[in-house]
């Protein structure tokens, strides 16, 4: 077990050369988007599909582009429900391996009629046979087998998609650099505060809810932590039952409930610890940069239960 959670941090700490990496191929003469934009002329929905992380960066950027008055949505590829086909849709197919079954059934569904672009990072998948264009994550594998580079170059290259720039991109390799460096300045007590946790609610705004999502996954499948994400003005709504003596929360700030659900918690007996640092006004680089904290802190509670363990 001690040598996936040394794994973990090593697939960690090669993210920023990793992030670099792929805007600069991205910012080159041979940059995909330059495929890719010229085709979404025309067309004025935008449907997303993916499971796990590949949802949650999704989430982030049919967020973004509704905000920005676009039509568009994210639905889990397994749904019974689907997205139907059409000739003015985007459908934006994600999956790092490019194999998972339900994203490649999605795609195959839209074929002929959508326009199909894949994100993956392998080009000879059975999902980038079934797209019009494929986007490449250029992250390489992860030892670990979990996703942390895959997770922020999705990101990186939902945000392009959306119309972000590489080279607006560029300044978060180096904040991501400083947020893994200063990460010893808070560890060790938020790690004290959420070790052993019965139960921790992992809270965002909704605009960043796909950053919780992922926090809350990380929480589960590296220290096997029963983490669950929620809207933090939802929370107030639907989760705030279960705030009992003891409860625990990690918080992403910037939402307009912040300060009510921290009373809150904390007059129930509970206790709230936030992200540090700036926050950043652009959604798709702050989930960058600030997943990498909670990723950071999912190894350093896997260690203490490894050694616990061994």
């Amino acid at each position: 077990m001690t040598d996936r959670v040394d794994q973990l941090h090593e697939d960690i700490l090669a993210g920023p050369p990793a992030l670099q990496r792929l805007l600069d191929a991205y910012d080159s003469s041979e940059s995909p988007l330059a495929r890719v934009m010229p085709a979404l002329d025309g067309r004025s929905r935008f449907a997303f599909t993916g499971l796990g992380s590949s949802r949650y960066a999704a989430s982030i950027a049919a967020t973004v582009l509704r905000a920005a008055g676009s039509s568009a949505w994210v639905e889990y590829a397994s749904t019974r429900a689907p997205t139907v086909p059409g000739d003015d849709l985007v459908f934006v197919a994600v999956s790092a391996s490019g194999s998972t079954p339900e994203v490649v059934a999605a795609a195959r569904r839209h074929r002929g009629q959508s326009l199909v672009v894949a994100i993956t990072n392998e080009l000879d998948s059975a999902l980038a046979a079934e797209a019009d264009h494929v986007l490449p994550l250029h992250v390489g594998a992860e030892a670990s087998g979990i996703a942390t580079r895959t997770f922020r170059g999705t990101v990186a290259v939902l945000a392009m998609l959306a119309g972000r720039t590489p080279a607006s991109l560029t300044p978060t390799v180096a904040d991501l650099a400083v947020a893994i460096e200063r990460s010893s300045r808070w560890l060790p007590a938020m790690a004290d505060a959420l070790d052993g946790a019965s139960a921790i609610d992992v809270l965002a705004d909704a605009a960043i809810l796909g950053l919780a999502d992922q926090a809350a996954l990380m929480l589960r499948e590296a220290p096997r932590l029963p983490a669950t994400a929620h809207d933090t003005g939802d929370w107030l709504h639907t989760a705030v039952y279960l705030a009992l003596p003891g409860h625990r929360a990690l918080l992403f700030p910037c939402a307009a409930a912040d300060a009510e659900v921290i009373a809150t918690i904390e007059r129930r007996g509970g206790v709230v610890v936030s992200i540090p640092g700036p926050v950043d006004a652009d959604p798709f680089r702050r989930v960058m940069v600030d997943s990498v904290c909670a990723e950071i802190l999912a190894v350093e509670l896997w260690r203490r239960t490894s050694s616990a363990e061994d």
